[in-house]
């Protein structure tokens, strides 16, 4: 089809259109005539294009219609998402775990599970502990009086430090400053010094060879160390964590451990094996069938203890200083066992730490180590009918006691101090899903009540005849008189409001637990402008109105409360499979959206051939569709008009234009004429 085509044009105005197809790209109307056809085919044209303005109007009130529904329904698919929250069975059913002392037993909900609503007593509990296999401490290395300090296998190695006199160490005891040197001086060479610099003050300082412990006496308040001091000798000697004790007249600190032992920071082939009674071989060890790899000349016992702890192994590897032990501990609780070595090790470290008597015979502990064999926890409660039970578990997790509760052992639990668990229904879920539902209808309300708004007249009084007109203040909604959406609205509201479950003859609708449609709305109304004349209404203001606008208030939580506690299976009923009130409601809006709507285990209704919205889109499609061809020939016609005109007018000028040339060649002859 021909379009409406514009250019500029000599004689009219700057800003006029020009109409038809045949227009040359210059043109210069009326120099013979003086007539400006333009102008006239245009006003002309313009009269057949009045025509196509209502059209034009239409689709763009559709173009807004389809653009209301596209709104429409997408607040549609977000009230059907709301559906599968609010129709789970168990929702309605779930319970809440309490402890009466969280500190020692912490509850919580097994998911999946709905547990016994009531109390329970739990009047035992014990709590699961792992399997432990401590070194033997023999087999460790002792401490040589006669060595220098730096060579005496100490646990930790002393140093001079980096302040001291001389380039030696100093510590002060109870004032005073005691010089040492760790490259020369001995446990022995130390102790007299000690006791000779001490005796003025009435201290003294000896060590034990049997139990490897320092101890100091004083018979004035004892003090250890100084900012004065340097190197390390009083953490060597384990007297910086001893305790200071006071009886008899004297104040005594004795090292709070054994001063010999493992040297961890030392490689394992340092003077003195670092500490162990055996040299550590290189090679291989195995634990629960791991195998870890020995190198004397650059590990040290720290980084045996990382590779285990960071293995697959399932055991924890720790050294205790104070008690100079290794111990190995199960990851898993319970009396679950640890397999030491292998037949193919060629490693002696399981042997010289004191586990195995001999590293090639797997699991034979040698005869100082101990082996504590990990328990399982064991609860004992009584359930809501006084019955006792007693469960064990080999983790501090219980999820075998009360049924659908996780009980998390915190610590141990006596007849003495007992523990209740009270399960209480717990109605938080549904309440939200439901308060999600609510929000998500009342959108789609809310829009459609925006949509099908009705125009505000007013009136307006003449001042000549004083007599009163309508005057229209608001367009209304844009879907305002649609008769389809009008009956969403309608099924909607009355699927909300008017459904009856037969079943139940208490809880049988969404009002009769806690959930009601609004009774009273607003809307745009005409309002007197001027207060003294009141037969003039021009401007629009907001009137309350009783009735229901559609939407849902929000839910009364004590009500459903109370009727969820009094009957909650005719609550469900309400919500829950395809025959309920969310049921039919999703099928219903199924039918509208064409998109499925999800119920907990099921869906709602079926997805039809064709939606209502594809329906309405359809027929506004059509209606667009047809429209527009209609101004596309109404366009055609004022272009051919335009065309005929114009053609007609520039043959009468190309006439004329011949007329006037005519007229001037026979003026020119007889002006000739007369002057001969």
């Amino acid at each position: 089809m021909s379009g409406i085509s514009s250019a500029s044009a000599s004689g009219a105005d700057s800003g006029s259109t020009i109409y038809g197809t045949n227009i040359p790209p210059v043109t210069f109307p009326g120099i013979a005539s003086g007539i400006d056809y333009n102008s006239i085919i245009s006003k002309y044209s313009a009269m057949t294009m009045a025509q196509a303005t209502p059209l034009q109007n239409s689709v763009k009130s559709l173009s807004a219609q389809q653009a209301e529904m596209l709104k429409i329904q997408d607040l549609l698919t977000k009230f059907q998402d709301t559906f599968q929250a609010v129709s789970d069975p168990s929702a309605f059913t779930a319970t809440a775990p309490a402890s009466s002392n969280a500190s020692a037993i912490g509850v919580s909900t097994i998911a999946g599970t709905t547990a016994t609503p009531g109390n329970y007593l739990i009047t035992n509990a014990t709590l699961a502990t792992a399997t432990q296999i401590t070194n033997d401490p023999a087999a460790n290395g002792t401490v040589s009086t006669t060595a220098t300090l730096a060579s005496a296998g100490l646990s930790i190695t002393p140093t001079n430090g980096t302040t001291g006199t001389n380039g030696k160490g100093q510590v002060t005891i109870d004032g005073v400053a005691i010089a040492y040197d760790v490259n020369s001086d001995t446990i022995q060479s130390f102790q007299a010094k000690a006791n000779a610099a001490l005796a003025p003050v009435g201290a003294s300082i000896a060590f034990d060879t049997t139990t490897q412990t320092w101890t100091i006496t004083s018979s004035q308040p004892l003090t250890l160390g100084s900012a004065s001091d340097s190197g390390n000798l009083l953490t060597a000697f384990k007297l910086d964590t001893a305790q200071i004790t006071y009886s008899g007249g004297q104040y005594t600190a004795t090292s709070s451990g054994k001063v010999g032992g493992i040297n961890v920071g030392a490689t394992l082939d340092t003077s003195g094996n670092a500490g162990f009674g055996t040299a550590v071989t290189a090679g291989t060890f195995t634990i629960n069938g791991v195998s870890f790899t020995v190198d004397p000349t650059g590990q040290n016992l720290n980084d045996l203890l990382n590779a285990i702890n960071t293995s697959t192994a399932g055991v924890i590897a720790t050294y205790d200083q104070t008690d100079d032990s290794i111990v190995l501990t199960s990851r898993t609780d319970g009396p679950q066992g640890i397999t030491l070595g292998a037949s193919g090790d060629t490693s002696n470290f399981l042997q010289a730490a004191g586990f195995l008597t001999n590293y090639q015979q797997p699991g034979a502990l040698s005869a100082g180590a101990t082996l504590a064999v990990g328990k399982s926890a064991e609860v004992q409660y009584q359930d809501t009918a006084g019955t006792t039970h007693t469960v064990f578990a080999n983790s501090n997790t219980v999820t075998t006691a009360i049924p659908g509760v996780q009980l998390n052992l915190q610590s141990p639990v006596t007849a003495a101090a007992p523990v209740t668990v009270n399960v209480a229904s717990d109605s938080s879920a549904i309440q939200t899903a439901i308060g999600n539902f609510v929000t998500a209808y009342n959108a789609v309300i809310n829009e459609i009540n925006l949509a099908t708004e009705a125009p505000v007249v007013g009136t307006t009084s003449d001042s000549t005849t004083g007599q009163s007109q309508a005057a229209q203040l608001t367009g209304g909604g844009v879907l305002f008189g649609n008769s389809e959406i009008d009956d969403l609205k309608n099924q909607l509201v009355g699927l909300v409001s008017n459904y009856d479950d037969k079943t139940s003859s208490s809880y049988n609708s969404l009002a009769s637990i806690g959930l009601q449609l609004d009774s009273s709305f607003s809307i745009a109304a005409a309002d007197s402008s001027d207060s003294a004349n009141t037969s003039s209404q021009t401007g629009v203001t907001s009137k309350s109105m009783d009735g229901t606008s559609g939407q849902l208030q929000t839910l009364d939580v004590s009500a459903f409360t109370a009727a969820l506690q009094a009957n909650p299976s005719a609550v469900a009923a309400l919500f829950t499979g395809p025959a309920s009130l969310i049921g039919q409601l999703g099928s219903y809006v199924t039918s509208v959206t064409g998109l499925p709507t999800q119920l907990t285990g099921s869906l709602a209704g079926t997805i039809p051939p064709q939606s209502l919205f594809a329906t309405i889109s359809d027929e506004q499609n059509d209606q667009i569709t047809s429209l527009k061809q209609q101004i596309a020939t109404i366009t055609d016609q004022a272009n051919m008009q335009a065309n005929i005109l114009r053609k007609e007018f520039v043959d009468s000028e190309t006439q004329i234009a011949t007329l006037q040339s005519m007229q001037q060649s026979l003026a020119a002859l007889g002006g000739s004429s007369s002057g001969g």
